[in-house]
């Protein structure tokens, strides 16, 4: 039996209309995705935020997998690892 970890992913959104499709695409395999409303880039629109959920995967795949989630949809993964949610750094 292979172990679920939690993990996060610090993920933004350049455009925020791209957030609803990708909320959507990421509840579908059982994550989710929240707006950190104390990160926010001052010269541009986008959105920032933590996907978070479970996962079977190795801590350095988590990255390319919600990539191949979120890049489509327009999200960029900056970092990722196993446990809770962390204070996204400006």
């Amino acid at each position: 039996m292979t172990r679920q970890e939690r993990f996060a992913a610090e993920v933004l959104f350049l455009d925020p209309n791209d957030v609803p499709r990708a909320r959507k695409a990421l509840a579908a395999v059982g994550c989710e995705y929240a707006i950190d409303p104390d990160a926010h880039d001052p010269y541009s629109a986008a959105v920032f935020g933590m996907v978070t959920g479970t996962t079977e995967l190795a801590e350095l795949e988590i990255g390319g997998w919600v990539s191949g989630i979120v890049g489509p949809l327009g999200g960029d993964v900056v970092e990722w690892g196993y446990g809770e949610p962390w204070k996204i750094r400006s």
